[in-house]
């Protein structure tokens, strides 16, 4: 088989040596392998997981950020200690708390919650 394209097998080797860089990608035809795809998918999963679980906070320190953020409308994100099936913390509650009556407060994305449930509480603005 001809090509009308000549190359020269030290330049296509110099080339691949010194100025290639493989991103690391498995690919078979343009697809990739299904096994890369679910290895990759179990990592981030890891990554997400581990950075998720934040330290418990004690029930004073949750109140006063609480009260900080019904008092001077400020924005926190909320973490429960409600685990879903697969043992992992649900995701964050973020928002305003809008209101409380004795231990279950509001949050203005219409989410509620009770003192004793919560692991720990972040004010984000």
């Amino acid at each position: 088989m001809s090509s009308k394209y000549e190359y020269d097998p030290a330049t296509v080797q110099s080339f691949f040596d010194n100025y290639y860089h493989d991103r690391g990608k498995m690919k078979w035809q343009g697809f990739y392998l299904s096994d890369h795809t679910a290895a990759l998918n179990q990592q981030m999963k890891q990554i997400q997981h581990t950075n998720q679980l934040r330290q418990e906070q004690t029930s004073t320190e949750i109140t006063k950020l609480l009260m900080q953020s019904f008092t001077y409308n400020r924005v926190i994100k909320v973490q429960l200690n409600i685990y879903d099936k697969n043992n992992e913390v649900e995701a964050d509650l973020i928002g305003k708390v809008s209101g409380y009556d004795d231990d279950l407060f509001y949050i203005d994305s219409g989410e509620q919650f009770y003192l004793e449930d919560i692991r720990n509480v972040e004010v984000v603005m």
